[in-house]
């Protein structure tokens, strides 16, 4: 089957816990991403709220170019990509493509000069908050919510202009629709559920039903998030919690708009997608519960890659 994730902890790991690529006891190695015919992975390099300013650019600094050298060793099983073009280039060439992405704009550190930099680092998507506040605006557990600062709203316009991905995961909600305002085309929620899942963590970090129509208004993309705590309560986070997600998302219209965004190695899943050679089984699960291929398909593998090919890369 081929698979497509739009957000994945992976890299950051590898870095702190100096372990490679290729092979691993993370949720994520090449080797185990084997059983996928086609595979698109967007590696986020998460930026800790406590980290700031030059602290915070340094991090991700040293963690992209840890990823950079476990690229360089597995040259011909995976490839970088900058642009949608890179992207249909490095399948066609029976490789992984790569997508590097930041988590928490407090990696620019208030200074909007370091956003054109990541973008020659080849970043091209950037999840504008984690959790807190940092210097672009309210993160979905700040409490008040202040939405966007007039900093965070230069940096949003100039991802436009410079063909950068907004992502609005982790965003506050007056934040969010600041964003659904002031951008003109798609934008996306990397790693987002609905908020249908009784539990305050999910209640403050899942997405409305407004919220999800607003992403499918400006045909924009979500992806599912297998985080246990996003799914369901009391170990109800199996296969069955994605299926009513994804029973849900569809209701509501998402089905060219929903993708899966599974934040491994980045979170707490139950043990069922403890790793990513587990993705086959919950295809097939959902397939055997009613889904159907063609709207799996879409999920799993064509609306994310339809959605990077026609948005990734320079503004022409």
């Amino acid at each position: 089957m081929r698979f497509l994730d739009l957000h994945c902890d992976t890299a950051g790991e590898c870095f702190l816990q100096k372990k490679p690529l290729y092979e691993n006891d993370l949720h994520i190695s090449l080797a185990r991403a084997a059983c996928f015919s086609q595979y698109v992975q967007l590696f986020a390099i998460w930026i800790p709220d406590e980290k700031r300013g030059d602290e915070a650019y340094r991090y991700y600094q040293s963690v992209l170019d840890n990823f950079r050298r476990e690229l360089a060793k597995n040259d011909r099983r995976i490839a970088l990509c900058t642009s949608g073009k890179a992207v249909s280039a490095a399948l066609d060439a029976g490789k992984t493509a790569a997508i590097c992405a930041v988590e928490g704009g407090a990696v620019l550190g208030g200074q909007l000069d370091r956003l054109g930099a990541l973008y020659e680092d080849g970043v091209r998507l950037l999840t504008l908050t984690w959790n807190g506040l940092n210097e672009l605006g309210s993160g979905c557990f700040a409490k008040p919510d202040g939405g966007l600062s007039d900093f965070g709203r230069r940096v949003v316009d100039a991802m436009q202009n410079m063909g950068m991905l907004t992502d609005v995961s982790h965003l506050g909600a007056r934040g969010f629709w600041e964003v659904a305002d002031r951008v003109n085309g798609p934008f996306l929620a990397s790693h987002s559920n609905a908020a249908i899942v009784d539990n305050p963590y999910a209640a403050a970090r899942n997405l409305s039903d407004r919220q999800i129509e607003e992403i499918v208004r400006h045909k924009g993309l979500i992806g599912l998030n297998l985080c246990a705590d996003f799914l369901g309560n009391d170990g109800d986070t199996g296969y069955d919690a994605v299926l009513r997600q994804v029973v849900h998302f569809l209701e509501l219209g998402a089905e060219d708009c929903l993708a899966f965004g599974c934040d491994l190695d980045g979170c707490t899943v139950n043990p069922v997608f403890a790793g990513v050679e587990r993705i086959p089984a919950l295809f097939s699960y959902l397939l055997g519960h009613g889904v159907p291929e063609r709207t799996l398909k879409k999920l799993f593998f064509d609306n994310g890659c339809a959605f990077l090919i026609a948005n990734l890369g320079p503004v022409c």
